[in-house]
């Protein structure tokens, strides 16, 4: 299980991860991922930390693997299905930073983001 941290928007996402991710098999096998990820809003952003478990803060770490950049609105737009990531990202309300360089992480972070908030 993940920590659910205090702060609003990083609370909501560790309990979706650990609403879906409660196969064992299946968290452990994200918990081996080694990447970063920046989730940032107009509110504050969210650092997504996988490296032998996965840890969320309110904050932004150094050298993230992928940086996303969206509204808060864009999240609840996702959540509500009056739109999905996919169509998010190729209308340019959900831009990503790094999905050149890291193809593989940004594959897996959108298969994760797209189970969790299905």
């Amino acid at each position: 299980m993940i920590a659910e941290p205090r702060d609003f928007i990083g609370n909501i996402l560790a309990k979706l991860i650990n609403n879906r991710l409660e196969n064992p098999l299946e968290l452990e096998r994200v918990k081996k991922w080694r990447m970063s990820v920046i989730l940032e809003t107009d509110y504050y952003p969210i650092s997504i930390i996988f490296e032998d478990q996965i840890g969320i803060e309110a904050t932004t770490v150094d050298d993230p693997t992928l940086i996303f950049r969206m509204k808060f609105q864009t999240i609840v737009s996702i959540v509500k299905k009056e739109t999905s990531i996919l169509r998010a990202l190729i209308h340019g309300s959900i831009r990503v930073k790094g999905i050149i360089q890291h193809p593989r992480a940004a594959f897996r972070f959108y298969k994760l983001m797209n189970l969790i908030l299905k």
